[in-house]
């Protein structure tokens, strides 16, 4: 039986850390939620669901002291695994930001009304982010990095809009808070994600806050949007922020495990062998030439130091001939050339 590994295991308790909460939470949204007051009556439920997160979050932080050692690993994203997050996450940003724009005009000058702005543009920003992300495959470019941060940016602004936002919910909301902590714990992990086109990655950080996060996301939209199917009321600040979170869960849930079959930089004892006989090898064959070499051009002089080459002459036969030469005796008068 093969081996369950400290990923694995940290996976196994993540699914059934978020199915249990998420049931009791709605259930509790269900049975003893006051969706005018915002709060939720006497209810053993979303205490023991409160707990189980709480909990669970800090065991899965704890990862950043106890986990595996820190590994120079390669990350890939020319899969499907990483496409069809990212264009989830990218849809549901780009609804935020038209929502945000949308509502600029009808907020007053004010904190929210900056807040607003600020988290339109980064929403947009963050768009692109996530397109870069898949389709660069250039492991260290420094502007990926730069465009990684809008994500980390937008996260946190939207948090902070949420804590200034009393439209809907109250300042001390339960419901809020579970919001707001999902999105810090969210821009963490895309910080992390973040320092990896940079070459510095911190795998221990990276699956630390990814496992929390995505705990988090799952118990704040999956349980809003549960009860915005049924009964047709929103928990959370908007639905399409439920969708957004959602869309989070399921991108930051797939970079975790991902992270099972990622493979080492670091060449094995197998690949360093071959590599140091492929270099013997070479090694070899230039001597080889090298000796050949000397040895034609040590020929080459000896021929040149022999003296000249042998000069190979022949007699051409020559006949005399003389104009007294009559072969029949017969005088000749040699000048009149018109006798016969």
């Amino acid at each position: 039986m093969k081996k369950l590994k400290i990923i694995d295991l940290n996976i196994i308790a993540l699914l059934l850390a978020a199915i249990s909460s998420v049931l009791l939470r709605s259930f509790a949204l269900f049975n003893s939620f006051n969706s005018t007051t915002m709060h939720f009556e006497e209810s053993v439920a979303i205490v023991v669901s409160n707990v189980i997160v709480v909990l669970f979050t800090l065991a899965f932080i704890s990862y950043l002291f106890w986990g595996k050692a820190e590994e120079d690993l390669i990350a890939k994203t020319d899969n499907a695994a990483s496409y069809i997050p990212a264009g989830i996450v990218s849809t549901a940003m780009l609804f935020m930001g038209v929502n945000f724009f949308g509502s600029i005009s009808s907020r007053p000058s004010g904190i929210l009304h900056t807040l607003s702005l600020i988290a339109a543009i980064f929403s947009f920003l963050s768009v692109g982010s996530l397109f870069l992300t898949v389709f660069i495959e250039k492991r260290n470019d420094i502007y990926k990095s730069a465009f990684s941060l809008c994500v980390v940016f937008f996260l946190a602004i939207y948090a902070s809009y949420l804590y200034f936002n009393k439209e809907i919910h109250p300042t001390n909301s339960p419901n809020k808070l579970v919001d707001q902590m999902a999105y810090l714990f969210s821009a963490a992990f895309f910080l992390y994600e973040a320092r990896i086109p940079l070459g510095r990655a911190k795998w221990r950080g990276y699956v630390a806050f990814g496992l929390a996060a995505s705990l988090l996301t799952a118990y704040s939209s999956i349980p809003s949007l549960i009860v915005y199917a049924v009964n047709g009321y929103i928990v959370s600040d908007s639905l399409i922020e439920s969708a957004l979170t959602l869309a989070l869960f399921i991108f930051i849930t797939s970079k975790v495990i991902q992270t099972k079959r990622l493979t080492s930089n670091t060449e094995c004892s197998v690949a360093k062998s071959i590599a140091a006989l492929a270099m013997m090898r070479e090694e070899e064959i230039k001597e080889q030439r090298k000796l050949s070499h000397e040895r034609h051009s040590n020929e080459m002089e000896e021929k040149d130091e022999g003296g000249d080459a042998p000069n190979y002459t022949f007699d051409i036969p020559y006949i005399e001939t003389s104009t007294d030469f009559n072969p029949e005796g017969a005088d000749i008068d040699i000048n009149n050339p018109y006798q016969e």
